[in-house]
């Protein structure tokens, strides 16, 4: 459990510190997350439209279009915001089962996905509107941590 937080924090981290190419990364909050990721615009979203929705994502973060997420799509960013250079190695680390310093798609499609888990408290497998909004909190919550 330490490790899936520490994951979202990460994330969450290189999203806020990482300005100038936050659309890349998707700076919006969890709770946007999750209506990005309500394909059928039922107002539920299940673990598999939230996978879908992450998955479709890498092409964003991959900006150099290698196939794989690493330092060398943030370099311009990392010139200018070095210590987020540290908490992307730690992401990327979390995910990366191979070791070899990149995230590739398959890596990422089987990577742990905390921030869906810590919304769904009941555990149904599907986020509804009422832990959609308690997840909006805990991410406002662990934003305003981060920036202190």
């Amino acid at each position: 459990m330490k490790t899936l937080t520490f994951f979202a924090i990460s994330l969450a981290g290189i999203a806020i510190l990482a300005a100038p190419a936050a659309a890349q990364l998707g700076r919006r909050g969890g709770s946007d997350r999750f209506a990005q990721a309500d394909s059928n615009g039922d107002g539920v979203v299940t673990r598999e439209e939230f996978k879908t929705s992450r998955s479709a994502r890498f092409k964003q973060m991959d900006r150099n279009g290698d196939g794989a997420v690493s330092r060398d799509d943030f370099g311009r960013i990392l010139k200018f915001r070095p210590e987020a250079g540290q908490r992307l190695d730690d992401m990327l680390a979390e995910a990366d089962a191979n070791h070899d310093g990149s995230l590739t798609r398959a890596e990422l499609d089987h990577a742990p996905m905390p921030l869906f888990d810590r919304a769904d408290t009941n555990g149904d497998s599907r986020v509804d509107a009422q832990e959609r909004a308690a997840a909006k909190e805990l991410t406002d919550n662990l934003r305003a941590k981060a920036k202190r």
